[in-house]
């Protein structure tokens, strides 16, 4: 392997206990892609509150990472979602910036607390 991985305390999986409206982030999953054949970076699978089970958002490659924060955008079918996570500890705070592909809909901006697996 060439270069050094990434240190970052965002990889893991980070749940939120208090999602319950459709849309909440519910967890992320984040780790690192370290090989030879590409530059080290974080993945980031976002999972959102669905019935019957959680859906998710894909998976996306982080866009800023460091030791205590991660940036990471999902084009999906209604919206380009912005999420940045700051770390402190076993705590991540959330803030998702919703850009609606609908000029109709208004943008909006949720915030959520997950918590390190």
């Amino acid at each position: 392997m060439s270069g050094e991985c990434i240190q970052s305390q965002a990889i893991g999986t980070w749940l939120n206990p208090f999602a319950g409206n459709k849309s909440d982030i519910t967890k992320l999953e984040i780790w690192e892609v370290c090989s030879n054949e590409t530059v080290p970076h974080l993945k980031v699978k976002a999972y959102t509150a669905c019935a019957p089970r959680d859906c998710t958002w894909g998976r996306s490659i982080a866009q800023k990472a460091d030791e205590q924060y991660v940036e990471v955008l999902y084009r999906t079918f209604f919206a380009k979602r912005l999420v940045k996570g700051s770390i402190n500890g076993k705590r991540m705070d959330v803030i998702v910036y919703d850009d609606f592909h609908d000029p109709r809909k208004s943008d909006q901006q949720r915030s959520f607390v997950l918590w390190k697996q």
